[in-house]
C-alpha cells in the first residue's frame, strides 16, 4: 500500500545531490471538494540568502505553482540551485482574495523548527540507506509475552542527559530496563508540538516530524550542519532498542490536534478545512478535532502511521483517545484506520505488531474484538489500586480487574493493565498519600505489583514506578493546564533502599512471567466475583474483605513442555499479618516462587489434606507453584 504522502513527496525534500548539497522541493496538497481560496502561496525561510535573496523575506518568497491531480491540487516549488548541507527553517506565506495573508507552517514537514512554529528541512547529512533501523533481535514477540515500560522521554532523561539530545541519552539506560525484565517501551508522543515548552505531546502540530526538543544535541549548535542527523537520532534509538530485544511502541494521537495545527490556516475560512471541519465521534475540550467524515483525513492519518512503520520500523502504535473517533456502526475513523493498517501489515508479512487502544469506556473489549486492535488500556486495576491505597480496604472488584481478559473473545487479544500511567500520580505517592508521606509507605504497593504481574493482562509500568518515584499531579486541573508538568525521574532513588527493594521485586516477577507460560496464558480462578462476595467462596478462593486477603489460581498447560501447571497466589493487602487457610488442588511439595526474591532459601511447604495454614506478612504475597501429576 503506497502512501499518498510518499508518492507525492509532500513537505520539503532534498530531491538530488548528495550528502553535501542538493536542491529542495516544497510540496503542499489540498483535497478536492473545498476551495481554500488561495491567490498566491510562497515559501520563505533562512535559506533565501543562498538563492540571492534575504532570509525570511515573505513578500519576496518563492512562489509555489498549482496543478490538478485526481485527488485535488498540488502546489510545488523547487529551488533552482542546490543548498549546502545544513538544517533550514521555513514557512509559507498565503494570500487570499480579500487581500489578507497568513504565515503558516507545513503540516507535512519531517523536521520541526526551533521557534515561531516553523517547519524545517535538512539537506545533506547521512543518507537514508546509511540509517536503516536494525531488526528486532529475536523477532517480534506475541502480545502476551510483552512487559511494557511507559516512558516520557523528557522526564526519563532530564536529570542526566546534560547537553545531549534526549533520544541519544535514553540509550544509556536501556540495559537497566532490560535487566528489570522490560521488553517493550511505549514512548509518549515524539511527534512535534507547537513550541519548545515541556509537553506530554498530546496536542499534535506536525505529525511527520520528530519533536525538536528531543532531537537537539546542544553541542551541535556551534555547527548547525550537525543537526542534519535529527531523524537519524530516532532511528539510532530504535536500533539500540531492537538490538536488546525491546519492542518500540509509539503513541499516536489521531482524534485531535493543536489549535495551531497548520492545515486550517491555509483556508481563507479555517472552518472550511476538510481535515477539521466537523467533529467526528466526540470532542476533546480545548483542541481541534480531526474530521473523519472526510476521506482525506482517513488518508492523512493512515499515511502518518505508515510513515512511522516504514521509515522507523516501529513495533506498535497506541491510539490515544480512540473513543472520540469511533462511532458505533460507522466504519469511518478508528475501524477503517485499523483495517488499513492490518491489511498493510499483512501485505508486508509483519507479525505481532501491537495495535493498542486507549478506549476508556465500558465497550472497550467489544471495540477491540470488533476491530483489528490487539489490546486496550484497562483502567480497572489502576482505579481499584488507588481507591484501596487511599481507603485501606480492597473490594471484590480488585480481583475482577486481574481477569479482564474474560471480556475478549478474539484470539491473541489482551487488555493492558497498570497500577498507574502518565495521566495519574505515581502509585508510590498514592501509597502514602493519606498520611502525606508518599513513597515512605512504598511497601503497601507490593501486593498490587504481584497482582499486576500475575494478572491475565499485559503489564505496563509508568516510568519511575520501578524504583519508587512518587510525583503527584491533580486528576482534574479544572482547565488550568497544571497537569502537564515535568516529573523528572530522580535516578538516585534507583540505588536507595526503597529503589533497590522495589526493583528487586519487579525484576523477580518479570523473570517468573517470562519463565512460566501459564502466568501469561493460563486460566484465572475464580473467574469473577459479585460485589456481595466479600468472603472466600466455598472453594476457599476469592477475597476476604475483613482480613484484606485475596487468593486465586492461575492454571493451564505449558505448551513447551506439555505439562499442566498450577499457581496459587496469596496476597495480603492489610497493615497486619494475617493467618490464612489456603486451598491447593494437589498434595505434595509446592514451591513459593516469591520467598527468595531477595536471596536466601526458597520455601517449599508440604501440602497435606489439600490445605496449608500459615501466616502471610502484611503487604506481601506468596506465589506457590507445582506441576500437576
Amino acid at each position: 500500500m503506497a502512501t499518498f504522502f510518499i508518492e507525492n513527496q509532500l513537505g520539503a525534500w532534498q530531491i538530488d545531490g548528495d550528502e553535501e548539497s542538493g536542491r529542495v522541493s516544497f510540496t503542499l496538497f489540498f483535497p478536492a471538494g473545498v476551495d481554500p481560496e488561495i491567490v498566491s502561496l510562497r515559501v520563505a525561510g533562512d535559506f533565501q540568502h543562498i538563492l540571492n535573496g534575504n532570509d525570511w523575506d515573505f513578500a519576496h518568497g518563492y512562489a509555489l505553482n498549482p496543478h490538478a491531480i485526481p485527488e485535488g491540487t498540488i502546489w510545488q516549488y523547487t529551488t533552482p540551485d542546490a543548498l549546502p548541507k545544513n538544517y533550514y527553517q521555513y514557512k509559507y506565506y498565503v494570500e487570499f482574495p480579500d487581500g489578507s495573508f497568513r504565515k503558516v507552517s507545513d503540516p507535512y514537514c519531517r523536521y520541526s523548527g526551533t521557534e515561531n512554529q516553523n517547519a524545517a528541512l535538512v539537506v545533506g547529512g547521512s543518507r537514508p540507506a546509511d540509517n536503516v533501523v536494525n531488526p528486532l533481535q529475536g523477532g517480534r514477540k506475541p502480545l502476551q509475552d510483552l512487559i511494557i515500560y511507559e516512558m516520557n522521554i523528557d522526564d526519563f532523561t532530564s536529570e542526566y542527559r546534560l547537553a545531549r539530545a534526549p533520544l541519544d541519552a535514553i540509550v544509556e539506560k536501556l540495559d537497566d530496563l532490560v535487566a528489570l525484565g522490560f521488553n517493550a517501551i511505549l514512548f509518549l508522543p515524539w511527534t512535534a508540538w507547537k513550541n519548545q515548552d515541556f509537553d506530554w505531546g498530546y496536542e499534535p502540530f506536525q505529525y511527520f516530524a520528530v519533536e525538536y526538543r528531543y532531537t537537539t544535541d546542544f553541542t551541535d549548535l556551534p555547527n548547525p550542519a550537525l543537526a542534519t542527523e535529527k531523524i537519524s537520532r530516532l532511528k539510532n534509538l530504535i536500533s539500540a532498542c531492537h538490538d536488546r530485544g525491546i519492542h518500540v511502541i509509539m503513541d499516536g494521537v489521531y482524534n485531535h490536534v493543536s489549535m495551531d495545527f497548520p492545515y486550517p490556516q491555509f483556508y481563507r475560512n479555517p472552518d472550511n478545512c476538510p481535515y477539521t471541519a466537523k467533529i467526528f465521534g466526540g470532542a476533546f475540550s480545548g483542541l481541534q478535532d480531526l474530521d473523519f467524515y472526510n476521506s482525506c483525513t482517513q488518508v492523512f492519518i493512515r499515511d502518518v502511521c505508515l510513515y512511522w512503520i516504514d521509515t522507523f520500523d516501529i513495533d506498535g502504535i497506541r491510539f490515544d483517545n480512540s473513543i472520540n473517533y469511533y462511532v458505533a456502526g460507522d466504519l469511518r475513523g478508528l475501524p477503517d484506520l485499523l483495517a488499513d493498517l492490518q491489511n498493510y501489515l499483512g501485505q508486508q508479512h509483519i507479525q505481532n505488531f501491537t495495535l493498542m487502544l486507549e478506549h476508556l469506556a465500558t465497550n472497550a473489549p467489544a471495540v477491540t474484538d470488533a476491530t483489528a486492535a490487539t489490546s486496550y488500556w484497562d483502567n480497572a486495576l489502576y482505579e481499584q489500586t488507588f481507591a484501596a491505597l487511599w481507603s485501606g480496604n480492597i473490594a471484590p472488584q480488585l480481583l475482577n480487574a486481574l481477569n479482564n481478559k474474560r471480556y475478549l473473545t478474539a484470539p491473541g487479544k489482551l487488555p493492558t493493565a497498570y497500577l498507574s500511567n502518565h495521566d495519574h500520580s505515581h502509585v508510590s505517592w498514592q501509597a502514602g498519600a493519606r498520611e502525606n508521606c508518599g513513597s515512605m509507605r512504598w511497601y503497601r504497593t507490593q501486593p498490587y505489583i504481584i497482582a499486576l504481574y500475575t494478572s491475565t493482562a499485559v503489564p505496563l509500568t509508568q516510568n519511575g514506578t520501578e524504583f519508587g518515584e512518587d510525583h503527584w499531579i491533580p486528576e482534574d486541573d479544572k482547565a488550568t493546564g497544571r497537569r502537564v508538568v515535568p516529573r523528572s525521574l530522580q535516578w538516585k532513588y534507583f540505588w536507595d533502599s526503597i529503589g533497590i527493594n522495589i526493583r528487586a521485586l519487579y525484576t523477580h516477577l518479570a523473570s517468573l512471567r517470562a519463565q512460566y507460560e501459564v502466568l501469561r496464558t493460563g486460566a484465572f480462578t475464580p473467574d469473577y466475583l459479585e460485589e456481595w462476595q466479600t468472603q472466600f467462596n466455598a472453594d476457599g478462593l476469592g477475597i476476604d474483605c475483613t482480613q484484606q486477603v485475596m487468593i486465586y489460581q492461575r492454571s493451564g498447560v505449558d505448551q513447551h513442555i506439555n505439562k499442566h501447571m498450577v499457581f496459587v497466589v496469596v496476597l495480603n493487602f492489610s497493615d497486619n499479618d494475617q493467618h490464612v487457610h489456603v486451598p491447593f488442588p494437589q498434595n505434595g511439595r509446592w514451591t513459593d516462587l516469591l520467598s527468595n526474591y531477595l536471596g536466601g532459601a526458597q520455601w517449599q511447604p508440604l501440602i497435606q489434606n489439600n490445605q496449608l495454614d500459615f501466616t502471610v506478612g502484611s503487604h506481601w504475597g506468596h506465589l506457590f507453584f507445582q506441576v500437576l501429576q
